[in-house]
């Protein structure tokens, strides 16, 4: 009875594949890994810092300093840009338009209070009378010289005050542009600003970025065995 029922197990069970000795095993099924890229597929080129100008810096003894940008003196708004720092050469130009623009208004401030002061004279005018008399007797003017009086007077009134307003206003305004001063940079801020401006001139080097993923991450890798396949995670630092 076990006999048969032995046999009726056998009988059921699944052959194994015929395997000779010494010959390999199998090969297993795997996804063909991607190969890679040509060598004739246009990389997209690295960003490098194009070659500058040659600038030139050196001390004066009065504690100053001198520039020159490939040979030619440069100052103020013009070594800002040499530098290439745009935004400060625009706050020095702008600051020295502001003050030639105050110095104008002050120098024509004084022209502008004599005209108001002879257009408000000439508002306060009055019309001359005529003298009057009655033949053969003298001729009365005094009323014509009244009026005439009077509108000298306020002339001269409105001229001095329109010249006093001018001229205060004018020496105000020569006052607030003695007050901008446009930003020049100490011979510590320009030797600061050249060697910022030469750092620019050092290429930077690209990273290569390691295959199958980046440096020191996790990776799993499919590996055949023999009669079976198998996981591995492999961790690199």
């Amino acid at each position: 009875m076990h006999a048969l029922l032995l046999a009726l197990a056998l009988g059921q069970a699944t052959p194994a594949p015929d395997v000779q000795p010494g010959a390999p095993a199998p090969a297993t099924s795997l996804p063909a890994s991607p190969e890679p890229a040509a060598l004739d597929t246009p990389v997209a080129p690295t960003l490098q810092a194009r070659p500058l100008r040659t600038i030139e810096l050196a001390r004066l003894p009065d504690g100053s300093f001198r520039a020159s940008l490939d040979g030619q003196a440069v100052a103020g708004a013009d070594f800002y840009r040499a530098v290439l720092r745009p935004d400060l050469a625009a706050r020095s130009e702008q600051a020295r338009a502001d003050r030639a623009a105050l110095y104008l208004a002050a120098g024509l401030a004084p022209l502008a209070g004599f005209g108001i002061g002879l257009v408000a004279g000439t508002a306060q005018q009055w019309p001359l009378p005529p003298c009057v008399g009655a033949p053969p007797g003298p001729v009365d003017c005094t009323a014509r010289d009244q009026v005439a009086a009077q509108n000298q007077s306020a002339m001269t009134t409105a001229l001095v005050a329109g010249g006093v307003s001018g001229l205060a206003t004018g020496a105000l305004l020569w006052f607030l542009g003695c007050g901008v001063h446009p930003i020049e940079p100490t011979a510590d801020e320009a030797e600061a600003l050249v060697r910022a401006y030469r750092a620019r001139a050092v290429p930077r080097p690209d990273p290569a970025t390691p295959r199958g993923g980046a440096a020191g991450g996790p990776s799993l890798e499919l590996q055949a065995g023999r009669g079976s396949a198998r996981l591995a995670l492999r961790l690199g630092f």
